[in-house]
């Protein structure tokens, strides 16, 4: 098997380019990206690989946990260290390598927990150039995170998302990257492990195996399904690829851009009817699949669904779309999920009663947002949107003691 350097060395000779230096960044350290930085650190030739911190307090917690991450997988903890550290501070990222220049590991965990601040005031300001970026922050707070690390980025660098709902890259082009030619070259990802966060940071247990689908996304207009076979790979994008699916613990395979839609969208349709239904009803997965009343309503959700999916003008002349996002076929795969997951708590779920923005605008609001581009209201799904939304704020109000609206309104 090829190593990393040969890897980097090869991509960049053929490309003429200069030569890559082979780093990998990863910013998002919840189940995913905790998984997949301990997946690449599992490799016989681990590439160089560097956490983004966004807070000072999440560096202490990373001393707490001896500079490790940690998967339990039947029980047993499988720790791996050697990684370095970008720390947020100030809108400065700070380099806290974790070996020194001499080869000698970095300053004691004692000395450096003891006083942060000071730790962070003698590191280096990291300014260096991100080739391949890994994003497993949730939708909603992904521009934002993006935007600390925007100036890093080139348009020979690589971005990888992995996350659920869609949309975030046209909210990332908007909002970041306007102009097309500055724009890096972006990667998307699904990933099915069964992944479940334990007691503090930096650890995760692996529940299940699954698989990892990756893709590029080209550029809009630029390649069709009869022609994305044809169209070359920067340098960076060919290195994380290959990179992903020679790391054993990811499963990961490489698919078109138009197989890794279609995966996209029935992942989706799925997390459309789990995850807001599980969030308002406030219970597992697993209760949907014994509630009539609820079967009634996946149904409408799954109707609009697969209407507008089906009418989406870039799936047009892909064959067997009709029968793929069926809502019969959409209602066989929702069932099957919520079974296999039944004790699960949805992520969603999770937001509201923890109180952090849900995802609801990339999943279901995706849903009404494109139907509305092709012509179809999707009532339910608006209806489920803003359930959510009501949910998420009341706990927020009660809290507060606001005012009702209508009152507001009356005065």
């Amino acid at each position: 098997m090829s190593t990393w350097i040969q890897d980097a060395d090869e991509l960049s000779r053929d490309s003429g380019k200069r030569r890559l230096s082979g780093r990998i960044h990863i910013l998002g350290l919840g189940n995913v990206g905790t998984f997949v930085a301990h997946s690449l650190a599992s490799r016989a030739s681990p590439p160089p690989i560097t956490l983004l911190l966004h807070n000072p307090d999440l560096y202490r917690t990373w001393l707490a946990k001896k500079k490790c991450l940690a998967v339990n997988t039947n029980g047993l903890d499988d720790i791996k260290t050697g990684f370095d550290i970008n720390v947020l501070g100030d809108k400065t990222w700070h380099s806290l390598p974790y070996w020194n220049k001499d080869g000698t590991p970095e300053e004691g965990i004692e000395s450096q927990e003891a006083n942060v601040e000071e730790s962070l005031a003698r590191s280096a300001e990291d300014d260096e150039h991100i080739e391949c970026l890994i994003v497993t922050v949730k939708a909603p707070v992904t521009a934002m995170a993006l935007e600390s690390v925007s100036h890093r980025l080139t348009p020979d660098s690589t971005v990888l998302f992995l996350q659920n709902g869609m949309g975030v890259i046209d909210e990332i082009n908007k909002k970041i990257f306007p102009e097309p030619h500055q724009r890096p070259h972006y990667m998307q990802g699904i990933i099915s492990h069964g992944l479940a966060r334990r007691r503090d940071h930096f650890q995760v247990s692996h529940t299940g195996v699954g698989s990892t689908i990756l893709g590029r996304v080209p550029s809009p207009g630029t390649i069709s399904p009869a022609n994305e076979n044809d169209v070359d790979w920067v340098p960076s994008t060919k290195y994380l690829m290959r990179t992903l699916t020679l790391t054993p613990p990811l499963v990961a395979v490489a698919e078109t851009p138009s197989a890794l839609m279609l995966y996209q969208l029935e992942k989706l349709a799925m997390n459309a009817v789990i995850n807001p239904l599980t969030a308002v009803m406030d219970c597992e997965n697993g209760e949907l699949l014994y509630n009539y009343s609820m079967t009634r309503v996946m149904r409408l959700l799954l109707m609009e669904i697969s209407s507008v999916i089906c009418a989406l003008p870039e799936l047009q002349g892909i064959p067997g779309i009709e029968s793929r996002f069926s809502p019969e076929r959409l209602r066989w795969m929702v069932t099957q999920l919520a079974n296999q997951t039944a004790k699960n708590h949805s992520s969603m779920l999770q937001d509201v009663r923890s109180r952090k923005t849900t995802e609801i605008e990339y999943v279901n609001g995706y849903i009404v947002r494109r139907g509305e581009e092709i012509g179809i209201k999707c009532v339910v799904n608006y209806m489920m949107k803003h359930l959510v939304l009501a949910k998420q704020q009341s706990s927020k109000q009660r809290e507060s003691g606001a005012i009702p609206v209508d009152l507001l309104n009356g005065i």
